[in-house]
């Protein structure tokens, strides 16, 4: 593998180097699905190869750098982890939308939203971003490896405590998209609106409160092989956290889902991202809300009962 890079120019023995050829590579990937999703008429393939693009780049890294490393190997394995299972779930779900849909209906949107020129909009406002947020997010693992090539000193504190919140992550997303799954999978008729059980008894979106932890994981495990070069990468875990609470993820669905009754009824007594009891103040002040909310719109109603005018 280092052999091949050289090849292509770029130095093995720089992480600077390195880590330039394997962003190059997920734009590569990324604008090749662009051309690909323009021939198909949308780019809900990009679901197919989102996970796993996280975890191909440090496989890269550590094959070029021939790390050697439990530091490196540590964050190969959890980004294997976390990259494949997510990968495998997104590909997975994709593939079960095409026949219904002709893909995932997000993207089918976009087609919608983004015509005229489609075809440049969704380079520039679909697909591109993600390749740059796949780089930034992914960075703790990545150049993780590309700072702890050398043989270190073993597995240290931060490192377990890394180990132990990436394990609560994994547990949450990996349930989470798991009885997410299979509650979808029964028939509408005779199950609840949402899920309210397992891990989604307290909190409205599990998987994405262990995704994460996963990331933050991934980055104690990387600072404890070499603080002084990683901890930079903080920038990756940190807009992961902000994307999954108050810019898409937890904060879009909400908004999107909250006019809903049933919905309202279930954010009155769950939380939006930690998977713990609300306390029963907290509890009494979202049903008082929930039931002045209500008040409201009641009276806001009309109360004639005139006919409307015909059309």
């Amino acid at each position: 593998m280092a052999e091949l890079i050289r090849d292509l120019g770029f130095d093995p023995s720089d992480n600077n180097s390195v880590f330039l050829f394997t962003t190059i590579f997920t734009f590569g990937v990324v604008t090749i699905l662009w051309a690909i999703g323009l021939l198909q008429g949308n780019h809900s393939m990009m679901d197919g190869w989102y996970g796993f693009a996280y975890a191909v780049p440090a496989f890269f890294a550590y094959l070029i750098t021939d790390a050697g490393s439990v530091t490196a190997a540590l964050l190969v394995l959890m980004v294997g982890l976390h990259g494949g299972r997510l990968g495998w779930y997104l590909a997975s779900r994709w593939r079960r939308y095409v026949p219904i849909y002709g893909g995932d209906p997000r993207y089918l949107g976009f087609v919608e939203d983004l015509s005229p020129g489609y075809w440049w909009k969704s380079f520039f406002k679909v697909m591109e971003p993600q390749a740059v947020i796949i780089v930034l997010i992914g960075a703790p693992a990545v150049w993780g490896v590309l700072a702890n090539r050398g043989a270190d000193g073993g597995f240290g504190a931060l490192a377990a405590l890394g180990m132990a919140i990436f394990a609560v992550g994994f547990y949450h997303e990996t349930l989470g998209d798991g009885q997410l799954q299979a509650f979808l999978a029964q028939p509408k008729e005779g199950r609840a609106r949402y899920l309210n059980t397992g891990v989604w008894t307290h909190s409205r979106h599990p998987h994405y409160f262990g995704n994460t932890l996963v990331w933050w994981g991934i980055w104690l495990v990387a600072m404890d092989g070499n603080a002084a070069d990683v901890w930079w990468t903080a920038v990756g875990p940190l807009i992961n956290t902000i994307m999954l609470t108050s810019v898409l993820g937890t904060k879009f669905q909400d908004d999107y889902m909250g006019s809903r009754p049933e919905y309202r009824e279930l954010m009155a007594r769950t939380r939006g991202f930690l998977p713990i009891p609300l306390s029963r103040k907290q509890l009494e002040a979202k049903q008082t809300k929930l039931a002045a909310a209500r008040r409201a719109e009641s009276s806001a109603e009309p109360t004639t009962t005139e006919e409307p005018a015909g059309r």
